[in-house]
């Protein structure tokens, strides 16, 4: 579980690299708020980069990134609060890694002019966010077509990954996440659920989780062929036991899982062996 993925490291012709102070970074985007007659940093980074890495840097200025980017990796920024600021459409970005972001309390903010849209993305990764209460506002529930992979860590204040974002109740349905095969949480005990509303996520394989004590609700997944492999679970027994399920005719219901391997929830000591000197 404490295994990570990598960061994405293949740069597009049009990389942006922020990082170790070397850029007034805070002055750049302060800058590019009171003048709109001459091209800056902001500007680059919103029209032209297609990846985007920041990391070692102190501002507390959110990132701009615009329609281009198809990756961003964002790593050991402490004051960020929010990750970015947008009021462009994310049509491009695959995937999202952020890693050690002390203050930061979501991805993009929940009341951002321009919510959180973006058909092409396939990978979510993050890790020791401690404050990070959401990732992503949503504007409808078919936001994610293609999102393969959810692996997030070490996150003690999340509670939801994804928000509605000012959607009516009335148009609160089930969430379908078409491609999501992988789902690996570890150390999320405030995580009640995945999405405010019900997912379901008919491509699922794996899920792994490790530490979620709050969590209450799985993805809903279709029936199986006859001898089809269904999803496999790892997690704490008593996790698995305070689920919440809808039942068979939801295709939300235990059933539609492989039998669960079950983690003990107390780590235990490795003793010595042999005899102890006094």
């Amino acid at each position: 579980m404490q295994a990570f993925p990598q960061p994405p490291t293949q740069h597009s012709d049009r990389h942006i690299e922020i990082g170790d102070g070397g850029l007034s970074l805070e002055s750049e985007l302060e800058a590019a708020i009171s003048s709109s007659s001459k091209r800056n940093l902001a500007d680059m980074m919103t029209e032209f980069a297609e990846s985007l890495h920041v990391h070692d840097i102190s501002t507390s200025v959110s990132m701009p990134a615009g329609p281009s980017v198809r990756w961003c990796r964002v790593e050991r920024c402490p004051n960020l609060d929010t990750v970015f600021a947008t009021n462009n459409w994310f049509n491009q970005l695959e995937t999202i890694w952020a890693s050690d972001l002390l203050m930061a309390r979501c991805i993009l903010d929940k009341y951002s002019r321009v919510p959180f849209e973006s058909n092409n993305l396939q990978h979510l990764h993050l890790r020791s966010c401690p404050r990070l209460q959401f990732v992503l506002p949503v504007s409808d529930i078919y936001a994610f077509p293609n999102l393969k992979t959810l692996h997030i860590i070490h996150c003690g204040d999340l509670r939801h990954v994804f928000v509605l974002d000012e959607m009516p109740p009335e148009e609160r349905e089930i969430a379908p996440f078409r491609k999501l095969a992988t789902i690996h949480l570890h150390d999320l005990p405030n995580l009640r659920q995945i999405c405010e509303v019900k997912m379901l996520a008919p491509a699922l394989e794996t899920i792994r989780i490790r530490g979620c004590f709050g969590l209450r609700r799985l993805p809903a997944v279709a029936a199986r062929e006859p001898g089809a492999k269904r999803p496999t679970v790892e997690m704490e027994k008593d996790v698995w036991d305070a689920l919440e399920w809808d039942g068979l005719a939801a295709d939300h219901h235990p059933d539609r899982f492989e039998a669960p391997v079950h983690y003990s929830r107390y780590y235990k000591r490795r003793l010595l062996r042999g005899t102890v000197l006094r």
